[in-house]
């Protein structure tokens, strides 16, 4: 009998929900099926309003828990109904949640993620495991990224030194080597672009890169955006839209005495994406081996093109290495459920910092 999980994920740019159905009877990883589902516009707008907004009222955080959870278990449903599989037989669902603050370097740190868990537990009478950054910032840690931990155990059997970028709203690396696993958030990944796009009138987001193209790089802004202390930090380190968002932009444009236009900025942006994460990779170790691509950021071919134009390293996506760049880390936190629901534990030190082993993710169970 199918050992049923599935993986629910919406990244830092808010774009859409990920599902992921598995069959983890086995070590093996077998993918049932893989969807996507749009987040209603209402609801986007209000998430990347809050997540760029330096305080948020409790009661808008309430609401947006609740609305999250609606369209997560929305995804579910019709997930369950397209592959007639019953609510009983699914062991647990992992649901990452929607990021809207990611603060671990404050004095007291903390991290929000809302489509409260035990909502959908309750709705769909399936245990469902959240919050899974909650437990390595309370060790200590910058409570992502997590899914270097998943990526060395699907992409590292092999023992080749390879890098694993994810470039969602934010970009993170996975440095798989033969002694140890390295990870960390590089910096942007689409969310200053798709910021850019949006008060532009040219759309949710650059498709294919191609404003980005039209525009020349701004040396001066460049240099500018690439001072910032962010890309100065010594990993473990993690970041999100709350610090590189439309007010990180206006500081840096303010800064400047020229004046620059739109398609300029964001040839600008797609560089300052391209270029920390090129210099992550270099800090860690210059390579010559292939960098796997996953994420949204797959789709912008300008993007992957400036990434491979960069390096010296072979540039290619997560499929060549049998899973879909898209689905990713739907499947990473359809793992993760797993693997809290059988109590294992994960040292992250050299990922995040956290000091020890700890759980990744709380587990909700229906209520009675």
């Amino acid at each position: 009998m199918a050992n049923i999980y599935i993986g629910l994920m919406s990244g830092t740019s808010a774009d859409s929900i990920d599902c992921a159905t598995l069959d983890l009877s086995s070590d093996e990883i077998k993918i049932i099926d893989c969807k996507n589902f749009e987040i209603p516009n209402s609801l986007r707008e209000d998430i990347i309003k809050s997540s760029q907004s330096e305080k948020i009222e409790k009661e808008l955080i309430d609401n947006l828990n609740f609305r999250m959870a609606e369209a997560l278990i929305f995804a579910v449903k019709e997930t369950l109904n397209k592959l007639k599989i019953k609510a009983k037989d699914v062991m647990a669902i992992g649901s990452h949640g929607q990021t809207i603050k990611h603060e671990p370097r404050l004095t007291i740190p903390y991290t929000l993620q809302i489509g409260d868990p035990q909502k959908i537990s309750d709705e769909l009478k399936i245990t469902t495991v959240g919050n899974f950054r909650d437990d390595d910032i309370k060790a200590g840690g910058e409570g992502a990224p997590l899914t270097p931990i998943f990526h060395e155990r699907i992409f590292g059997i092999d023992k080749k030194q390879k890098v694993v970028v994810n470039i969602g709203g934010i970009t993170n690396i996975t440095a798989l080597q033969s002694s140890e696993v390295i990870g960390f958030d590089t910096g942007p990944g689409n969310c200053l672009m798709d910021y850019w796009c949006r008060v532009h009138n040219m759309g949710e987001y650059d498709d294919n890169g191609s404003w980005a193209s039209k525009g020349t790089i701004n040396q001066s802004l460049l240099a500018k955006m690439m001072s910032d202390e962010y890309f100065t930090l010594k990993y473990p380190k993690s970041t999100g839209p709350d610090y590189f968002n439309h007010e990180w932009i206006k500081k840096n444009l303010a800064e400047l005495s020229d004046e620059i236009s739109a398609e300029d900025v964001q040839a600008t942006l797609l560089q300052v994406t391209v270029i920390s994460l090129i210099e992550s990779i270099n800090l860690i170790q210059p390579i010559n081996e292939d960098i796997y691509l996953c994420g949204g950021g797959v789709h912008n071919k300008f993007l992957c093109s400036e990434i491979d134009k960069q390096t010296k390293a072979r540039v290619k996506t997560t499929l060549d290495l049998g899973i879909d760049p898209d689905y990713l880390e739907a499947i990473c936190f359809g793992w993760f459920a797993k693997q809290r629901i059988e109590n294992k534990k994960f040292n992250l030190n050299k990922i995040t910092g956290s000091k020890g082993e700890v759980y990744l993710g709380k587990i909700y169970e229906p209520s009675k």
